[in-house]
């Protein structure tokens, strides 16, 4: 970055802005993506009803139900978090989590999952849905790139791949200052998680919200006038997966539950594998009365992209806008409770932006 020269012309600077909605993006809230938008390119992304799904489909151009990508985890006899030291490790989220980022790392994973709040006798029976990071994905792989989504920090140059692990969090101004030191790439991408975080704790209209979103605003002006200043050519390309709907209603399934099967708590949606027909039927019996909660049927499933397959769920169950299924197998105590969120069928306040 030290000489215009060491920047290919024409370079393409991505980056996605998670949790960024469009209804978030206004003059006096964030003046630079205001007015970038307005001169180049402003546009609402329909955000589709999917968790881990969403960048795959914007880099491959298909729906979760053509790549397989929904939700983060699936069901799976073959787990390699079928593992005694994680169980044992389970008194420590953290703990488990680090030990489940290495092992996952031991079995040359390049997409790293934590286990969250998952039970300690759950969480051998599911599996990441990926496994390989997005820059495996052939947009990278025909380009020169530099790709940084914690924790990995991957160069591809000539046809050679580096891979480093990035142990240290790093805020979003450290990510894309960390991204742009590297010269003469083709394409340079990044996630932005600052506001993500921030709307799920406080919710879309607090002031923690908008001090983050003023925040972002500025962080992104600076690398994104540095980078065109260095290279006039360039291109500037920015995108959000999704937005925010405020949490109205929190659902506790806790007392429905039995061991008699299997299941997932997700925030937004519940997924179930049974031993017998006789054992779903009690269950749709008890839920049946709770009207903010839907069944994913065959025919919701193909109106809304997704896979309807075993591997999420014989059944599933998922929450109207303003729902949320807490606790869950993500969020627990009370400290960890959300009051945004997203993942739900398509809404117009849920939609991105692309830039």
């Amino acid at each position: 970055m030290k000489k215009t020269a060491e920047i290919n012309r024409g370079s393409k600077l991505i980056i996605c802005i998670d949790g960024l909605g469009k209804d978030m993006v206004s003059k006096s809230a964030t003046p630079f993506l205001w007015s970038f938008g307005k001169k180049n390119s402003f546009l609402r992304l329909k955000t589709l009803f999917a968790s881990t799904g969403l960048e795959y489909s914007f880099f491959t151009g298909k729906a979760p139900d053509e790549t397989g990508v929904w939700m983060e985890f699936v069901y799976s006899k073959d787990s390699i978090f079928n593992n005694r030291l994680l169980k044992a490790a389970s008194f420590n989220k953290s703990l488990r989590n680090y030990l489940a980022a290495f092992l996952q790392l031991l079995n040359k994973r390049t997409w790293i999952s934590g286990l969250h709040n998952i039970p300690a006798n759950k969480i051998g029976k599911f599996e990441t849905c990926i496994k390989e990071g997005i820059w495996k994905l052939d947009f990278f792989q025909k380009r020169n790139f530099v790709f940084y989504k914690w924790p990995f920090f991957v160069i591809k140059s000539r046809g050679r791949e580096v891979k480093k692990i990035i142990f240290k969090y790093e805020n979003d101004d450290e990510r894309l200052e960390r991204l742009l030191k590297i010269p003469g790439m083709d394409v340079y991408y990044t996630q932005l998680m600052g506001i993500d975080k921030t709307v799920h704790m406080n919710g879309k209209k607090s002031e923690k919200t908008r001090e983050c979103l003023r925040k972002t605003d500025k962080i992104i002006e600076k690398h994104v006038k540095n980078f065109l200043k260095k290279n006039e050519k360039g291109e500037v390309y920015i995108w959000s997966d999704h937005g925010f709907a405020d949490i109205k209603r929190y659902i506790n399934l806790w007392s429905f539950l039995s061991d008699d099967y299997d299941y997932f708590v997700a925030g937004t949606t519940a997924h179930f594998w049974f031993k017998d027909e006789n054992q779903k039927k009690r269950l749709m019996k008890h839920l049946s009365g709770i009207k903010q909660i839907e069944v994913l049927d065959r025919k919701a499933a193909k109106m809304h992209k997704i896979p309807f397959s075993r591997e999420y769920g014989d059944l599933v169950f998922f929450v109207k806008k303003g729902n949320y299924f807490f606790p869950n197998f993500y969020q627990k105590t009370e400290n960890e409770r959300f009051v945004a969120m997203h993942i739900y069928p398509r809404d117009k306040e849920l939609d991105g932006v692309f830039m």
